[in-house]
């Protein structure tokens, strides 16, 4: 009897077990953006920030991510890429914040696990992989007459290439995005490719291009996250699709 109780206990236990909820895991995140972006495209998933955690806990929600968001913030720290010299060029760094998105980054690519830049992202995910950045665009582009720093909504158009991942999800050529950066990829990682790019030739997407050897591995520079045009919810969608895979 007792033994035919026991196994009542766990067949109650494991019908009542809830299914995991989609977990993303991402960088930092400035007044919830990112989170309410995705969470437009599915209220069911679960995020959390990774700046912030203990130190002692960042394996485990590493290892718990079905997917990583790496947000938008500070200029990255030149000596991650080896330009000391742009020292006096660049703008505030956080060191930490480098660290551990670093951290992310590499965990990341090394586990196949999905993740997604935005615009300091997209710098950091490019660095992370052995690229390296423009410290300033005005300084190093003063013929270029786009402002890539605007507070507007929309500030330029973006082209994107032919086979990139905007090209083969959502058959676009041209597309209008907002700009708030002052830094660019430089070299490309090995790797990676360019998706897109501004009329000025700065580089507005990247692309992992092996995906038999990681299945999503893609950045922007604008931010989708501060826009509410059908596109941004394409590209949220599009990112929750490959996590859930």
């Amino acid at each position: 009897m007792h033994k035919y109780f026991l196994l009542l206990i766990a067949v109650i236990l494991v019908s009542c077990k809830q299914p995991q909820k989609t977990f993303i895991l991402i960088s930092k995140d400035y007044d919830s953006r990112i989170e309410l972006w995705l969470k437009k495209a599915n209220n069911t998933i679960e995020t959390r920030q990774f700046y912030g955690i203990p130190l002692d806990s960042m394996n485990y929600f590493l290892n718990r991510a079905n997917g990583m968001v790496l947000g938008g913030g500070e200029d990255v720290n030149p000596l991650v890429y080896n330009k000391p010299e742009y020292d006096s060029i660049c703008e505030g760094y956080d060191n930490f914040r480098d660290s551990i998105e670093l951290l992310m980054i590499q965990y990341a690519m090394k586990n196949k696990t999905p993740i997604f830049g935005i615009c300091r992202g997209l710098q950091i995910l490019n660095v992370g992989n052995g690229g390296t950045l423009i410290p300033d665009i005005p300084t190093f582009y003063p013929e270029s007459t786009l402002k890539h720093r605007i507070k507007t909504e929309y500030a330029h158009v973006a082209i994107a290439n032919d086979d990139s991942w905007l090209d083969t999800q959502f058959h676009i050529s041209e597309f209008q995005v907002n700009s708030r950066h002052h830094q660019s990829i430089d070299s490309i990682a090995p790797g990676f490719k360019v998706a897109a790019f501004a009329p000025d030739r700065v580089i507005e997407s990247i692309q992992w291009t092996d995906t038999t050897t990681h299945p999503f591995a893609v950045a922007v520079q604008w931010h989708p996250e501060a826009l509410n045009d059908t596109l941004s919810l394409q590209i949220a969608t599009l990112f929750l699709q490959k996590v859930t895979k």
